[in-house]
C-alpha cells in the first residue's frame, strides 16, 4: 500500500508541469540569478557606471584616471571632457551610480598634507552609498599603482617639513628612486598605500539615505505583492471555465468582454488600494512625502495596478486549469520580482542583469517611484516608465478578452 501510495503520488507530479516548475526548475532559476548579483559584489569588477569629470588636466590627474579606466571595473559613462554639473545630473538621474571629480581649485595630487579642498571629489547618491564606498577603495589601489612616486614623494616632504631637514645628497637619493618607482608603475609595476584624505564626497540628494531606502522599497514591496494579489482575482477566470459559468455569460448580451473588464476594473481597484496602504503607512511612520508628489504618485500606481491586473488576467486565460494558472503566475512574478529589482535593489546586479530587468514591470515602476521621491521628478520624467505600463496594461487586456472568448468556444 505504501508502495501504491508512493506510485500515485509520483505520477501526479510527473503530471504536473506546474509542480515540476515549481519544485525543480524555479529553485534552478533562482540559485542562477542571485548567485550573478552577489558574485559580482563580493568579488571581481565592481559592475558600477561612473562618469568622470576632470577639470585640472594635469599630467597626474591623466595618469590616474588612464589607470581607473583601464582597471575594468567600472562601465565608464560619457567622457572625461564633461563639466562636473553633468556628472552631478548623471548620478542624480541614474544613469551613473557614482561619479569622479578632479575639480579645479582644489590642492594638487601630489599635496598630501596641504591645505584646501581635496584633489578627488567623488559624486554619489546616499541610496547608492555603497558604490561611493566601493569606489573610494578602487581610487586609492590605481592611486598607489599609477602615482606611487607622487604618493611617497609626498610624505617625503612631509618628514622633511615636519620631523627632518635631509641632506642634498639624500633628497637626490629619494628624487631618483621616487623617478624610477613612477617609470615602474607606467609599466605596470605595482605599489601598496592608503589615503583616505585624499577623497572628498559630495551627495546630490537632498533625503537622507534612511528615507530614500524606504521610499524603494515602499514601490518595490508594494508592487510585488499587487502582483501576487492580482492572480487571486484573476484566476477566477479559468474557475468559472470549468465549473460552466462561461456558457451562461457567453449568452448575455455583454459576452466575455463585460466579465474580463468587470474583473480587471476590481483588480485595479482592490491593487490602488493595496499600494495607497503601503504609501500611507511609508509617509506616515517614516516621513516618506506623499503629498508632495500626489499626482505623480496616483498616475504610476494606477498604471501600475492596470498593468500588473491586465497581465495576471493574460495568464489566467492562457491556462487550461487554476492550478496550471497560479503555478504559471507564481513564477512569472518572483523572476519579474528579482530581475526589477523588488527583491534586490538593482545597483548590486550586474549591468547585464540590470539591462535584462528593463523587460520587467516591476523595473518601469521602481524608475518611476525613485524618479519621484528621490529626484523630486515632475510628470515629464516619468513618461516613459508610465507609457511602457499602459501599454502593457491595455495590450494584456485585449489579449485577455481574446483568449478567454477563445477558450470559452472550444
Amino acid at each position: 500500500m505504501t508502495g501504491a501510495m508512493f506510485r500515485v503520488m509520483l505520477l501526479t507530479l510527473i503530471n504536473d508541469r506546474g509542480a515540476l516548475v515549481m519544485a525543480f526548475l524555479l529553485p534552478v532559476l533562482f540559485f542562477l540569478v542571485m548567485a550573478a548579483i552577489f558574485s559580482s559584489t563580493s568579488g571581481g569588477p565592481a559592475q558600477m557606471r561612473v562618469a568622470f569629470a576632470d577639470e585640472v588636466q594635469d599630467e597626474l590627474a591623466l595618469r590616474l584616471l588612464t589607470e581607473l579606466q583601464s582597471s575594468g571595473s567600472f562601465q565608464v559613462v560619457g567622457d572625461i571632457n564633461q563639466s562636473r554639473a553633468q556628472v552631478e545630473m548623471l548620478v542624480a538621474k541614474g544613469t551613473a551610480d557614482v561619479g569622479v571629480v578632479f575639480p579645479m581649485g582644489a590642492r594638487a595630487l601630489d599635496d598630501v598634507a596641504g591645505l584646501g579642498p581635496a584633489p578627488i571629489l567623488i559624486v554619489s547618491d546616499p541610496v547608492r552609498g555603497v558604490a561611493a564606498s566601493m569606489l573610494s577603495g578602487q581610487i586609492q589601489k590605481a592611486y598607489f599603482e599609477a602615482l606611487p612616486d607622487v604618493a611617497l614623494g609626498s610624505v617625503v616632504a612631509v618628514i622633511e617639513d615636519q620631523f627632518v631637514e635631509l641632506s642634498p645628497e639624500q633628497r637626490s637619493d629619494i628624487a631618483a628612486g621616487l623617478a624610477e618607482m613612477g617609470a615602474g608603475a607606467r609599466m605596470g609595476t605595482q605599489s601598496g598605500w592608503s589615503f583616505a584624505e585624499m577623497i572628498d564626497r559630495r551627495d546630490v540628494a537632498g533625503r537622507s539615505l534612511a528615507t530614500n531606502h524606504v521610499a524603494y522599497y515602499a514601490g518595490a514591496v508594494a508592487f510585488m505583492f499587487l502582483l501576487f494579489s492580482c492572480m487571486q482575482g484573476a484566476v477566477s477566470l479559468t474557475e468559472e471555465r470549468e465549473s460552466g459559468v462561461l456558457e451562461r455569460i457567453m449568452a448575455g448580451p455583454g459576452g466575455m468582454a463585460v466579465l474580463v473588464n468587470g474583473k480587471f476594473m476590481f483588480l485595479v481597484v482592490q491593487g490602488f488600494v493595496q499600494m495607497l496602504v503601503i504609501f500611507l503607512t511609508a509617509w506616515l511612520v517614516y516621513e516618506v512625502n506623499l503629498p508632495a508628489h500626489l499626482t505623480e504618485w496616483f498616475l504610476i500606481t494606477v498604471l501600475a495596478c492596470m498593468a500588473a491586473a491586465g497581465l495576471s488576467l493574460l495568464v489566467a486565460a492562457a491556462c487550461h486549469t487554476p492550478g496550471q494558472a497560479r503555478s504559471l503566475w507564481t513564477v512569472i512574478v518572483l523572476i519579474a520580482s528579482v530581475l526589477g529589482g523588488s527583491m534586490v535593489p538593482r545597483f548590486f546586479m550586474p549591468i547585464w542583469m540590470r539591462e535584462l530587468g528593463w523587460f520587467t514591470p516591476n523595473t518601469w515602476v521602481l524608475e518611476a517611484y525613485s524618479a519621484v521621491f528621490w529626484r523630486d521628478a515632475g510628470l515629464a520624467e516619468i513618461l516613459l516608465p508610465c507609457g511602457l505600463l499602459a501599454l502593457l496594461g491595455l495590450l494584456s487586456l485585449l489579449a485577455a478578452q481574446w483568449l478567454a472568448l477563445k477558450r470559452a468556444r472550444l
